[in-house]
């Protein structure tokens, strides 16, 4: 067997070096403190969980513009350029068409072509945006309120949900975004208020108002669906200190909120309206606090106001931030101080996202690389170290099929898992890596790599340089190795391939 090449110059690289090795690569200066050292390898750390994925001309512009400046104008998306994504957006259409719009140009028999023209228009988002932050954050939100594109008639109602109930609201007032989206036809629908009513509007006189149901028709009466997301995943989480009383109290809360329907609605098209004859008018009594009878849609509003401001709403947000930003396992300090600041701000995500990706806790070194990828991450990150051009995006969402990770198409009201160990598992490494290696060999229908050039006279150089390039300030004198084993007796444009494509399918790469 042959053993790989040895080269004493690497098997030596410190952390230090390292970065010198990355800034040198930039054509920064060398940093000439352990201060600036530090400051590269958290410049990276943000990078990977504040944006799709690091890019190196990313991490000098950050170093240049400093944290705390780059993160305060990521908060303040409106102000940031973002001509190049329209215009590659011009080529997705259905993501900017109206309800009425979509379901002319994508009929009922055609649901696939729909929703994968949204989810290329997603991953054009995550690739390509400059608004990095905000994108991340309603990749997040929509998770949080997930809704599914493959129920009734969801699918033509999910990029207007995403566009006018999620991402307006990400750097807003919690309480505007629950509320958005709980007067959402595709909440509504998905999780079956739009059909809830008063339990006890049985007579025929009723049944003759009540809209004509999706699907097969069902006897009219309370539908606790919805209540009981919005208490166990939408505020309070399962742990909250509800009852399933309260579960029937806000179900009652809500009934009447329903869908607009053309031709009976003024101006309808499908949008939230309220109905009172619906209504449960009883009183009603939600955490302990009273509702009084006779109230109408008030009933609904009071309790998204008691359930955005609870203490628990805050714990709960605080604890799936932090999974899905820091660490799988729970961070206690750094929760505590989301909550503080949830609080004190009257739910104002944008401190709490600041705060968030500004804490120490969050720069801590146990947390770098804690987390793997997901493979939305992960294949948008790719993407976005290999500077690819992505046109016809239905090749790359092909590849998100097999490895699990649709947008738009996760059935359950949790969404798609936030956790590691969910997207670990023999079948899913595979896949990872044969998407790696087909990205890099431009097999990859859809997507073209600009000419690979990987800078140095030898293997060991041009491997180094590849590594630089696509896991930023990252140890990677080990990976180096193990890859330099595998392409040694490849031809040289081959074995750069190769190299590029192990690279990006390795465990340093998956992490972030």
């Amino acid at each position: 067997m042959r053993s790989p090449p040895v080269f004493p110059p690497r098997r030596t690289l410190s952390a230090a070096l390292l970065a010198l090795a990355l800034l040198a690569a930039l054509g920064a200066a060398p940093p000439a403190t352990a201060q600036a050292r530090a400051d590269t390898l958290a410049a990276v750390h943000l990078l990977q969980r504040a944006t799709f994925g690091v890019r190196q001309a990313d991490v000098a512009a950050l170093l240049r513009e400093g944290r705390a400046a780059w993160l305060e104008r990521q908060l303040s998306p409106d102000g940031i350029p973002n001509d190049g994504l329209a215009a590659r957006l011009a080529a997705h259409p259905a993501a900017g068409m109206s309800v009425a719009e979509l379901y002319r140009a994508f009929p009922p028999a055609q649901p696939a072509r729909l929703v994968a023209e949204l989810a290329g228009a997603r991953l054009q988002r995550a690739v390509y945006g400059e608004r990095q932050l905000e994108e991340v954050m309603t990749d997040f939100w929509f998770n949080h309120f997930n809704v599914f594109a493959g129920k009734a008639a969801v699918r033509w109602l999910v990029a207007d949900y995403e566009r006018t109930a999620i991402r307006p609201h990400v750097f807003g007032r919690f309480e505007e975004l629950l509320r958005a989206t709980a007067r959402h036809p595709a909440m509504l629908l998905y999780l079956d208020n739009a059909r809830s009513v008063a339990i006890d509007s049985s007579a025929p006189a009723y049944r003759r108002r009540q809209p004509r149901p999706e699907g097969p028709r069902r006897t009219p009466g309370l539908n606790e669906n919805y209540g009981r997301e919005l208490l166990e995943l939408h505020t309070l989480g399962v742990d909250g200190g509800y009852t399933q009383q309260d579960v029937i109290e806000v179900a009652r809360a809500f009934t009447g909120w329903t869908v607009a329907r053309p031709g009976r609605d003024a101006g309808a098209g499908p949008g939230f309206v309220f109905r009172p004859e619906l209504h449960d008018r009883g009183a009603k009594t939600v955490l302990g606090r009273a509702l009084p009878a006779g109230r109408g849609e008030q009933d609904g509003l009071d309790v998204l106001h008691l359930l955005a401001t609870h203490p628990a709403t805050a714990r709960h947000l605080a604890r799936k931030l932090v999974q899905r930003f820091v660490a799988d396992e729970p961070r206690p300090r750094l929760e505590a101080e989301l909550v503080r600041v949830f609080l004190a701000s009257d739910g104002g995500l944008r401190e709490v996202t600041r705060t968030l990706f500004s804490a120490p806790e969050f720069h801590a070194a146990e947390n770098r690389g804690a987390k793997l990828k997901t493979p939305f991450e992960l294949v948008a990150s790719a993407l976005r170290a290999t500077d690819a051009e992505v046109g016809d995006a239905r090749g790359v969402l092909q590849t998100l099929r097999t490895l699990g990770q649709v947008p738009y198409a996760a059935s359950a009201p949790t969404g798609y898992p936030a956790t590691s160990e969910e997207w670990t598992n023999g079948g899913a490494m595979l896949a990872r890596m044969n998407f790696a290696l087909a990205l890099a060999a431009g097999r990859l229908p859809g997507v073209r790599l600009p000419p690979l050039q990987a800078p140095g006279a030898t293997p060991e150089a041009r491997v180094h340089a590849l590594a630089r390039r696509v896991l930023p300030a990252a140890p990677t004198a080990e990976l180096e190795r193990r890859v330099l084993a595998d392409v040694a007796n490849a031809p040289g444009g081959a074995s750069d391939v190769r190299a590029l494509g192990l690279l990006l399918g390795s465990p340093e790469f998956q992490k972030k």
